[in-house]
């Protein structure tokens, strides 16, 4: 029997509960040194120093009055208190947030990490991969926010206009479960964007592209399909709950399409590639 090593030992030890906790810990540990030589919390730094500038406040007047209005007690942290991953997800991207602006608006020297600041940006990031989540960082809007790990979406994104990316992500946030018309409108911004490619579909996908489209003109998307001339019986008395099932289905096959796009493309440089080597090595 091979004998496993430590590190494969520590992982199979994870404890996605207590690790929870030891970050929540940690984060309210003082980790900023202050040219002062006082260590303060990241809540406290920030309070101090940006708190009331940054573009995502709403009307919070600090980051405990945020916590509050968003439910993050530390209740938590009392012994053999349990909670679920929507509560999870929700304190980690606050927790994120703060990271984040604390690495881009506190500078040296007035504000210096400790190696309990670098642990607990390393164990967030350690926890958020053993939770299938990643963070998405809009710089200009100072915000993150925490998406599940999807390849397919992530690859989209990536080729998409910046207002898309977000679109696309923010379609996986934990937050819009149930959120029916949200989902509405962020399909169609994504339907928008990519109308020309639906319009001209790929070879041997056809039925694919022609399905999307479909779906999003007679899905109460583009038009409305529950009163008026564009109405369809069966839409208008699908439950909300139904209904949003089905947009997810129309998410996946939206991005299905775009890739296929994206790879007929990479397939096509390929061939030229391929082409040239070919050519010259018949002229040797």
């Amino acid at each position: 029997m091979t004998r496993k090593n430590i590190f494969e030992i520590l992982e199979e030890k994870y404890d996605i509960e207590k690790e929870f906790k030891t970050v929540i810990g940690l984060f309210f540990h003082p980790t900023l040194m202050l040219h002062t030589n006082q260590q303060v919390s990241i809540e406290v730094a920030l309070d101090k120093a940006y708190f009331y500038a940054w573009k995502q406040r709403g009307c919070c007047i600090n980051s405990e009055d945020m916590r509050n209005r968003l439910d993050l007690d530390t209740f938590i942290l009392e012994e053999g208190v349990e909670c679920d991953l929507e509560f999870k997800i929700q304190y980690l991207e606050y927790i994120c947030n703060l990271i984040n602006l604390s690495n881009t608006k506190l500078s040296y020297p007035y504000f210096q990490k400790t190696k309990e600041y670098v642990i607990l940006e390393q164990n967030v990031d350690i926890l958020l991969s053993h939770l299938n989540y990643e963070k998405v960082i809009f710089k200009e809007e100072e915000k993150v926010i925490l998406v599940p790990k999807t390849p397919a979406a992530t690859a989209v994104a990536e080729i998409s206009s910046k207002d898309v990316a977000f679109a696309i992500l923010k379609y996986h946030h934990a937050s819009l479960k149930g959120q029916v018309e949200e989902k509405r409108k962020l399909l169609r911004s994504i339907a928008n964007e990519y109308e020309p490619l639906l319009n001209k579909p790929i070879d041997g996908f056809k039925e694919y592209f022609d399905k999307a489209t479909n779906m999003l003109n007679n899905m109460n998307i583009r038009h409305n399909n529950k009163s008026g001339k564009n109405k369809k019986e069966l839409v208008d008395q699908m439950s909300d709950e139904e209904l949003e099932s089905w947009y997810d289905e129309l998410y996946q096959l939206l991005l299905f399409c775009v890739l296929i796009k994206d790879n007929r493309d990479r397939k096509d440089k390929v061939d030229e590639l391929l082409k040239r080597i070919n050519a010259k090595t018949e002229k040797q």
